[in-house]
């Protein structure tokens, strides 16, 4: 058993404890007006598991200075990040976020495939050299200068800032590539922190068939891109695939590095997703392209009861999909 399934098996293992399993077990808990237990467990679910992953840092904080957080869209490793820097910060820690987006390279040095598409999910297309060397002489205590990337002009932007680690203080790193060694080559594994990031669904469909992963993430990639991207259903669904591919080819081949797996699932997203996708897909009836799938989640979530929006709290990682987050920093 890998250590991704041994992580869904504690998952599971736990909310059987709770008496929840499939999608009836939840809607019986709304049904008993006992939704804010559902969600706060939830909750404290997700910060007692960050809490303890911040305390196994500040025991190494004298050998580990960098945490490289990865994981496939939509995984809530944003989120994720900003909720360590904060329980880093409880602890007495501060945390330098470093983008791996400021190290993009300039459109016109960007490799393309065989179509003249830039590939810009791939490795290549960021200056992974320079980050190495930058973040060797952040973990060393020297003075690293960090790039800044426009993407609104897709240029680099002249300047750089200047960036010196303290005592106190650890790098936070995240990007798609962050498990990849060639971008942290230069710093010893037994020096680093490597976290993988994904919504590992435990919840079963009343017929027992076990809601997957990737379900959970299209649906919260559907809502984020409508919400703050001004993205189709129809384009998010072309992008799916592509998506998916450069996961294939830029995260999933590196899970096994990770010293730590954080599950970004929670027990009650679907039922707060259920009126979000009801207005996404409003109108979508003669969309015979894109029918089976838009089928498939509707029948997934009509299958809930719906959880209302305000009952979320705004450092819920939800919020990163539905907006509301008071998680940005």
């Amino acid at each position: 058993m890998d250590r991704i399934q041994m992580v869904l098996k504690k998952y599971k293992s736990w909310c059987e404890k709770l008496g929840i399993v499939n999608i009836d077990d939840v809607n019986r808990i709304i049904k008993e007006g006992k939704t804010n237990q559902l969600i706060n467990v939830s909750e404290i679910w997700h910060e007692q598991n960050i809490s303890e992953i911040a305390e196994q840092i500040l025991e190494n904080i004298d050998k580990k200075k960098i945490v490289l957080v990865t994981g496939p869209s939509s995984s809530g490793k944003t989120s994720f990040a900003n909720k360590l820097q904060l329980h880093l910060k409880v602890l007495g820690l501060n945390a330098v976020s470093v983008s791996m987006d400021d190290y993009y390279l300039d459109p016109e040095n960007i490799p393309k495939d065989q179509f003249g598409v830039s590939k810009i999910e791939d490795l290549e297309a960021i200056d992974y050299e320079r980050f190495n060397l930058d973040m060797a002489d952040l973990v060393s205590g020297k003075t690293a200068y960090i790039p800044a990337f426009d993407f609104e002009k897709s240029k680099s932007i002249k300047g750089e800032r200047a960036v010196k680690l303290q005592e106190d203080e650890i790098i936070i790193v995240e990007g798609i590539h962050a498990l990849n060694s060639k971008i942290t080559d230069n710093i010893p594994d037994d020096r680093k922190y490597k976290v993988y990031c994904s919504a590992l669904t435990a919840l079963s469909r009343n017929d027992g068939e076990r809601i997957k992963s990737q379900t959970t993430r299209q649906i919260r990639r559907l809502i984020r891109d409508n919400s703050f991207r001004n993205t189709d259903y129809k384009r998010t669904f072309r992008m799916w695939p592509e998506v998916e591919a450069g996961a294939q080819r830029n995260i999933y081949p590196y899970t096994d590095s990770a010293d730590i797996i954080f599950n970004s699932s929670l027990l009650y997203e679907l039922a707060v997703y259920k009126s979000y996708i009801g207005n996404l897909f409003a109108g979508s009836e003669n969309d015979t392209e894109n029918a089976e799938k838009i089928n498939n989640i509707r029948e997934l979530l009509n299958s809930f009861r719906e959880i209302n929006t305000n009952m979320i709290p705004p450092f819920s990682l939800i919020r990163e999909f539905i907006g509301g987050s008071t998680l940005d920093l």
